[in-house]
């Protein structure tokens, strides 16, 4: 559905009963909110702040907008994971991740051969007399650099230890988010096979109705063929009757004509035989 024309389903609820919150506010749960001028739908996060509607920026930038509460609650499964490492770190393992990407910068190795050429310079006494502490070989200097190398190698183990578990953690979450999103492909797949399926036996009930009606159609055609034959045979037997009767009239007025034009002959003739007599 394209933006701007969303189908507003909470539209029969009264925005005067709905929770509304402004922009720049804190969202206090988690779910999709109503804009109060375009009515688009919009997800936020516990925690987060309420921003402006994107479509309402551009078509109305000065009008600010307010968002009400719909029943659409939503379960987020992505975390920040800055706050989730903050949850399971302590103070040494702050320190040593600090220590660790202390250790991994320039600033270190500046330091070091800052530190390096001046106890070197000062053990050689370059400074005067005074200032050597340490002469060559250097004996402190390398027990320090030692120790700094053992503490710094378990500091970078540790440190180690701390990111693999991180990224244990990220998997952990990017599995979780992977896995639900599975999920809802699988009940989006499970839902459009049911429409299909739907779709197909109203496709059947269709054709069965289509091929009801032409049967329906192809009887009623039939019918109406035979009630014109029998109304055709009707009337011509209606006309054969009538004309039979008809010819039966016509024979009698012949035979009763006849009948009279013999009686009148014979009338005359036994007049004349009268008169010759």
């Amino acid at each position: 559905m394209e933006k701007g024309k969303k189908k507003k389903r909470f539209s029969i609820i009264p925005k005067i009963f709905k929770g509304k919150s402004k922009p720049e506010g804190n969202v206090k749960a988690s779910g999709v909110y109503e804009c109060s001028l375009c009515g688009n739908y919009t997800a936020f996060k516990k925690g987060e702040m309420f921003t402006r509607c994107e479509d309402c920026i551009h078509d109305n930038p000065d009008t600010p907008n307010e968002w009400y509460v719909t029943n659409i609650v939503v379960h987020f499964i992505s975390k920040n994971m800055k706050i989730e490492f903050e949850k399971i770190s302590t103070l040494e393992t702050k320190l040593a991740v600090f220590i660790t990407k202390f250790a991994g910068t320039m600033w270190f190795v500046y330091i070091h051969v800052i530190w390096f050429a001046w106890w070197i310079a000062a053990n050689q006494g370059r400074f005067g007399p005074n200032y050597v502490f340490d002469p060559f070989p250097y004996g402190l200097l390398t027990m320090i650099v030692s120790l700094e190398a053992i503490f710094l190698s378990t500091l970078i183990m540790i440190g180690q230890n701390i990111m693999s578990r991180q990224s244990e953690l990220r998997s952990e979450l990017d599995y979780d988010v992977n896995l639900k999103t599975e999920k809802e492909v699988a009940e989006m797949s499970a839902t459009l096979r049911e429409v299909k399926e739907e779709q197909a036996l109203i496709k059947d009930m269709l054709m069965g109705l289509k091929e009801v009606n032409s049967k329906d159609a192809e009887w009623r055609k039939n019918r109406n063929r035979r009630n014109r034959w029998r109304k055709k045979r009707k009337a011509q037997s209606a006309l054969t009757e009538t004309g039979i009767r008809m010819m039966e009239e016509i024979d009698e007025k012949n035979n009763n004509n006849n009948s009279l034009d013999e009686t009148n002959d014979e009338s005359t003739t036994d007049e004349n035989n009268n008169s010759e007599e």
